[in-house]
């Protein structure tokens, strides 16, 4: 095997391990998320929730779609399978957009309403979200680091999504402290910053 395959292998490992790895944390933050949100009633957590449960089908798409985008060409795909990458981009977008969807109308029903569910909200919601708000800001970085090295746009699109996760993290966590400082829409104006 000659050394630029070496490389090449060890690149196409490396990227498939970094969307590996983010699956993973996608899992972690949609339970944790959804745990903190059910139990102290917050939008703005189960919004939060709902937006790691789409980065984890992101981060599995962008997964398979690297490992497709590297087969070699063959008679159907003559240039290759390197769409495969731009279409997990796209698919991404486009379940962002259902999420926000969603969000905008539970947030927005709970605002004109006045009034919403009393927040439970416990110092361990707040730790959650410094685990969370640490997550996101490790996989927003490893992504882009592993995008700009194997020039990769589904990474790519990884990394910027996964600092959007990070302003909406760190959006609820300004709006649970707006609630526990006695501004209840905090909390359901945290969920349309999501």
């Amino acid at each position: 095997m000659s050394p630029t395959m070496t490389v090449t292998m060890h690149e196409h490992h490396e990227q498939r391990r970094v969307a590996a790895v983010s699956m993973a944390a996608a899992v972690l933050l949609v339970a944790l998320k959804l745990v903190a949100g059910v139990v102290s009633g917050s939008l703005g957590l189960i919004a939060e929730a709902l937006h790691s449960l789409a980065d984890f089908i992101a981060a599995a798409l962008t997964y398979v779609a690297i490992r497709i985008a590297q087969r070699p060409a063959d008679r159907s795909h003559p240039w290759g399978h390197g769409r495969a990458e731009n279409l997990a981009a796209l698919f991404e977008s486009l379940m962002l957009l259902a999420a926000l969807s969603w969000i905008v109308v539970a947030a927005t029903r709970r605002l004109l309403s006045g009034h919403g569910p009393e927040l439970k909200l416990d110092i361990w919601i707040f730790l959650v979200l410094g685990i969370v708000i640490a997550v996101d800001i490790w996989r927003a970085t490893a992504s882009a680091r592993a995008a700009h090295r194997f020039k990769n746009a589904a990474l790519a699109s990884n990394a910027l999504h996964f600092l959007g996760d990070l302003a909406g993290s760190v959006a609820v966590l300004i709006g649970l402290i707006c609630v526990a400082l006695g501004f209840p829409a905090g909390d359901a104006l945290a969920a349309l910053v999501v």
